[in-house]
C-alpha cells in the first residue's frame, strides 16, 4: 500500500488531467511518522499575488487570490460522463475513478453484498464525531465497527471519517486518537478523513474559531492520524476551502471534495469528490451521498 495518496503529472499524451498512484492508504499501526509540529503564528498566507476569477456552483462567481505552491485542480470536464447511476471520468476511453458512497448510522441497517453487487468499489465510513454544543462530547458512530467489517468482508475497500468539532489543537489530536482507539486492529484501504465543518443555522462550539486555528487543527489531526499509521485527508466544501484553510499549510494532504453539480468546480488539486446526497444504491435505504475517486489514470498514458 503506498505511504500517501499521491498525484503523478501525466505526460503530454494526455491533456489536462491528474495522475493518482490510488486512493487507497496506509493502515499499519507501527508506521513511524512525526507527531504533531505547530507551525509558527505568523498568519500570513502565501500567494502567487494573481487574482483568479472562478465560479463555484454553491458560491458563484468569486475572486480568488492564488495560494503558493498548491498544486492545480487538472481534471479535464470533457471526461466526465454520468448515467442512471454514478458519474465517471475516463481517460482515452478507459475507466480513471472508482465508485464510493459515505455511510453513517443515519444510513441505517445496510446490505453490503447488495451494495457491492451494485457496482460500488469503496466505503468512507463515518467512525465517529465531537458534538457541536458547549461540552463537545466525543461519539462513537453506533455502526462503524459493523459497517467496516461487512463492507471488508464483501471486498469493499473501506476508509473512515470523523465529524470534528475541534477548537483546537489539543481536541484535534485526542479526536484523531479517538479514532484510532475505536479502529484497534482494523486495517484501512483508504485514508481517515478529517470532517470540520462550519454549522449553519445553529450556534456551535466553533463559531468563534479563526482561519488560523482551524488550519492548525486540521495539521493536528491529520499529522497524528499519521503517527498512529493511517493516511490522513481533509473533507471539504469550497467554502471552508476557500476562506477558512490555508491550503499552502495543508498541501501534504489530500483533498476529499464535496460539491454537487455536474463537475467538480473547485480550482485546486483533489483525489476525491462527493458529488451527490441523494444518490441510491440498492442495499441502502433512502438516499445517500455518492462519491468517486480519481485513480489509475496514469496506467493509460
Amino acid at each position: 500500500m503506498m505511504k500517501k495518496i499521491k498525484y503523478i503529472l501525466i505526460s503530454a499524451l494526455l491533456v489536462s488531467t491528474v495522475a493518482l498512484s490510488g486512493c487507497g492508504g496506509k493502515s499499519e499501526s507501527t508506521a513511524e511518522q512525526s507527531s504533531y509540529t505547530p507551525t509558527p503564528t505568523d498568519t500570513t498566507v502565501k500567494t502567487t499575488g494573481e487574482k483568479i476569477l472562478i465560479n463555484d456552483s454553491t458560491l458563484g462567481e468569486i475572486w480568488i487570490t492564488e495560494l503558493a505552491n498548491v498544486p492545480k485542480n487538472t481534471l479535464d470536464k470533457n471526461n466526465f460522463s454520468a448515467d442512471a447511476n454514478f458519474k465517471y471520468y475516463n481517460v482515452n476511453g478507459k475507466a480513471a475513478s472508482t465508485e464510493g458512497v459515505d455511510v453513517s448510522d443515519y444510513n441505517g441497517t445496510i446490505d453490503w453484498k447488495k451494495v457491492k453487487d451494485s457496482g460500488i468499489d469503496f466505503a468512507m465510513i463515518r467512525i465517529g464525531g465531537r458534538g457541536y454544543g458547549t461540552e463537545g462530547t466525543l461519539y462513537q458512530d453506533e455502526n462503524a465497527i459493523k459497517n467496516i467489517t461487512e463492507a471488508k468482508d464483501n471486498g469493499i475497500k473501506v476508509g473512515v471519517y470523523f465529524f470534528s468539532q475541534a477548537i483546537n489543537t489539543d481536541e484535534a489530536i485526542e479526536e484523531a486518537n479517538y479514532v484510532k482507539d475505536i479502529l484497534g486492529d482494523i486495517k484501512l484501504d483508504y485514508p481517515v478523513a478529517y470532517d470540520w465543518e462550519i454549522v449553519k443555522d445553529d450556534d456551535a462550539r466553533t463559531d468563534n474559531v479563526s482561519a488560523y486555528e482551524a488550519t492548525e487543527c486540521a495539521r493536528a489531526f491529520c499529522q497524528t492520524v499519521e503517527s498512529n499509521g493511517y493516511t490522513a485527508s481533509i473533507y471539504s466544501p469550497s467554502r471552508e476551502l476557500y476562506f477558512k484553510y490555508d491550503l499552502s499549510r495543508l498541501k501534504d494532504y489530500d483533498i476529499w471534495y464535496c460539491e454537487y453539480s455536474d463537475t467538480p468546480e473547485f480550482y485546486y488539486q483533489f483525489s476525491m469528490w462527493q458529488y451527490t446526497t441523494a444518490g441510491k444504491v440498492d442495499g441502502i435505504d433512502g438516499e445517500v451521498d455518492l462519491n468517486i475517486c480519481f485513480t489509475g489514470i496514469a496506467d493509460y498514458a
